[in-house]
């Protein structure tokens, strides 16, 4: 830890356990101000005793207590460091926690009434946004954009959790610090802030928030357009296809300072539209005439580029199932492949789906309380796994039925009502446009994102498509990269300001300007580890030579060998599906599942066998996805793969690098399920497998975890062969046994410099 302060902190907290209850009394929830009060004397008990491994989670935590603890000079020293050490980018580094510290600044002058309060805080407000260039000023309007009775209710659900007993755990009482803090902050300040933001946007944008476009069928599409007061002449538009309804003016505008017409159309049945909420379903249909109607308005002036990440990146491609003569570009970052990596990956459902389901169908704009609702949430997913419950039960064991949840799971290959979503086969011979997308290596839609692009090189002959890939997370890879992930610090080169490449971008399709310096060929990757970014014209380029390992239980002991065995041996494994001892659900801070990118110990679970490799004799980079061919043979009629790949580093921590899951039953074609016949060897081919781009140490050992997937994060594989969303803890009478082939192959693909 480099700040000295925080070195004296973490000292103290570990005098205190975080899971060790603290007394709380009940009756300290009697009435607001009671609790203020005493939640304050709670915040200055635990100051220097609070700890999390995380250093982000950590730093935004303890920011919080010291908030409620009103001591706002630590307070903002440690969003300081939070944005010095955690954000990489410096446009979101200078405004950072704007909304905290104006506050503060206003109540350090002792205002006696909310007027003398608002003076204070208009005067406060003012002068740090006065000093932010464009980017910071719309980041600073963005932490407005909210809405007060969402931040309500996120502390009101916490509150109620947690005044049911007289004690309450340090991360809980920290958690509650959190919510409090930004109920109180954005209650006090919401109201004088939208006034300011009012009077800026009245002298700088026209805004059109309430426009209603028409489909032939009758739906109808919801949308917003801001557009500079000061440009006269059409402008190129850039949008947003959204379905996260909410924030559609902070959106535009954003684009809007940056030299365009910003406009956010929401998916069909959000915000304005009284259409059903379906969401995927209809996206590509209606795309084609909401550009349509955009390239007709006098404020364009007939080119149009479209952005976004997650839903947002599978919009765009569903947009181009036909291409509008208007649309110029696509930038999809972290794109969802739908019905390919979400809701399920490589055949497996996974729990979130539901969550996720409510978070953008329970209302018109999203459901954020329900969403943030880890207890709730954490809960249901292990009372699914614990109870054995069959995975379509989940939303009944939630208690708020989903048709669409059950929709999907009928569903469970990539058949047509998936394939009608995006475009397909030759389709994407049709695309022809230039394309720039984004993902990480620990990107969750990693696999959506590069399903699209291999489907466009298979069929597309143009090769007008650029990628940006390294070390981000999901939220990293969309536009701000933090520099810290999972214990892991970013190289220096590595945290680029992705946010401003994509308007370099439009800027170099839409307006004629150069290409974006970073744009050095069609693929570019960072090398972890090695501080350098290559730029190659293919992704098969990423690499330049094999490893390909078997693997060995010599001894007992499991290990990766260069050397194919003359005579193949059997790895005998046995999983008791009805075993629910170890209940491991994927946490706010895990990245791409795993629970740290760097550990001192190896934290997989117990059905996953460790596999590992001899001392590397020189630093070798691992730069591609992996392939495994694995011969195996059970006593049932299908399985769900889990494999991951380390680095054991000669000091003993082990470095995730990726972490994927597949049905066996799918693999050969994930249209279509084919049952395994119990005892016979079959293989079982993991081609979709993470991209990862690491320079490991000499001495380090590649570890491979190999096993069957099984956990509450996802529907459990019982293997008899029924639909797998239907099996319940019956179908796990006998174990599931497994023999691993010795003769089943891993390739690792290498960058040899």
């Amino acid at each position: 830890m480099k700040n000295s302060l925080l070195l004296v902190i973490l000292c103290l907290s570990v005098q205190i356990s975080n899971s060790q209850k603290l007394y709380f009394p009940k009756s300290n929830y009697t009435d607001s101000l009671n609790f203020s009060k005493n939640l304050t004397l709670l915040a200055k008990k635990i100051v220097p005793v609070y700890s999390n491994s995380d250093k982000a989670t950590y730093l935004d935590n303890y920011a919080r207590i010291n908030f409620i603890a009103q001591d706002y000079t630590t307070m903002k020293k440690t969003m300081r460091t939070y944005a010095q050490e955690i954000m990489g980018d410096s446009i979101a580094n200078k405004p950072f926690g704007f909304h905290y510290r104006t506050y503060a600044n206003a109540i350090a002058k002792n205002p006696k009434t909310k007027a003398e309060f608002d003076k204070y805080f208009t005067s406060e407000f003012k002068t740090l946004y006065d000093s932010y260039n464009n980017d910071g000023k719309t980041w600073v309007e963005n932490y407005y954009s909210i809405q007060l009775n969402e931040m309500k209710k996120q502390y009101e659900t916490k509150r109620n959790d947690c005044q049911a007993n007289d004690s309450i755990s340090l991360e809980d009482a920290a958690l509650l610090c959190k919510v409090y803090s930004r109920y109180v902050v954005y209650s006090k300040s919401l109201a004088p802030a939208k006034e300011i933001i009012a009077k800026i946007e009245a002298e700088k944008y026209i805004i059109d928030n309430n426009i209603i476009i028409t489909l032939p069928n009758g739906s109808t599409i919801s949308g917003s357009m801001v557009r500079n007061r000061n440009i006269t002449e059409p402008q190129p538009v850039v949008m947003q296809y959204n379905i996260y309804a909410g924030a559609e003016v902070s959106d535009c505008k954003e684009i809007a300072n940056m030299g365009y017409v910003g406009f956010v159309a929401n998916t069909r049945g959000k915000r304005l539209s009284n259409d059903p909420i379906e969401p995927y379903e209809h996206d590509g249909d209606d795309a084609y005439y909401i550009l349509d109607w955009i390239s007709k308005q006098p404020w364009c002036n007939g080119k149009i580029g479209i952005y976004g990440g997650s839903y947002l990146g599978f919009s765009q491609w569903s947009a181009v199932k036909k291409v509008h003569p208007a649309l110029k570009t696509i930038v999809p970052l972290v794109s969802v492949g739908a019905g390919i990596d979400f809701p399920m990956q490589n055949g497996v459902f996974m729990s979130y789906a539901l969550r996720w389901i409510h978070f953008v169908a329970n209302n018109k704009l999203t459901d954020l309380n329900d969403f943030q609702n880890n207890k709730k949430w954490d809960d249901v997913f292990t009372q699914y796994y614990k109870n054995g419950s069959s995975f379509r039960s989940l939303d009944k064991i939630e208690g708020n039925p989903s048709p669409l949840f059950h929709r999907w799971l009928d569903h469970p290959t990539y058949d047509s009502y998936w394939q009608n979503m995006t475009p397909q086969k030759e389709a994407f011979a049709n695309i022809n446009i230039p394309i720039l997308s984004t993902t990480g290596y620990y990107d969750d839609d990693q696999i959506g994102a590069m399903y699209y692009y291999n489907q466009y090189h298979k069929y597309n002959k143009s090769d007008n498509y650029y990628l940006i890939i390294g070390p981000y997370d999901h939220g990293g890879s969309q536009g701000y990269p933090k520099k810290e992930l999972g214990g892991y610090t970013l190289d220096e080169v590595a945290t680029i300001p992705i946010n401003s490449i994509i308007f370099e971008w439009f800027d170099y399709i839409l307006k004629g300007a150069k290409r974006p310096e970073v744009l050095k060929d069609k693929v570019n990757f960072e090398i972890m580890g090695k501080n350098k970014w290559k730029s190659v014209p293919s992704l098969d380029k990423m690499h330049n030579q094999e490893i390909t390992f078997y693997l060995d239980n010599a001894n007992s002991k499991y290990s990766l060998q260069k050397a194919a065995p003359k005579k193949p041996i059997a790895i005998n494994q046995t999983v008791d599906l009805k075993d629910r001892s170890e209940i491991n659900i994927y946490q706010d801070d895990s990245v791409s599942g795993f629970p740290r990118v760097i550990d001192s110990i190896l934290r997989t679970e117990k059905q996953l066998m460790i596999f590992e490799s001899d001392a590397l004799a020189e630093p070798t980079i691992i730069s591609g996805s992996i392939k495994a061919s694995l011969k195996i043979s059970i006593n049932k009629k299908d399985l769900d793969v889990q494999i991951q790949l380390y680095e054991k580093t000669p000091d003993g921590r082990y470095f995730a690098l990726t972490n994927n899951l597949q049905r066996a039953s799918l693999a050969k074609d994930r249209t279509k399920r084919q049952l395994l016949t119990p005892n016979k060897i079959e293989t079982i081919d993991l081609n979709q497998n993470y991209i990862i781009s690491k320079q490991l140490q000499k001495g380090s050992k590649i570890v491979i975890a190999l096993g069957v997937n099984k956990n509450p994060n996802w529907e459990v594989n019982y293997g008899s062969g029924k639909n797998v969303s239907d099996e319940t803890m019956a179908d796990a009478a006998e174990p599931l046994k497994i023999k691993w082939y010795s003769n089943s192959s891993i390739t690792i693909p290498i960058l040899k410099q």
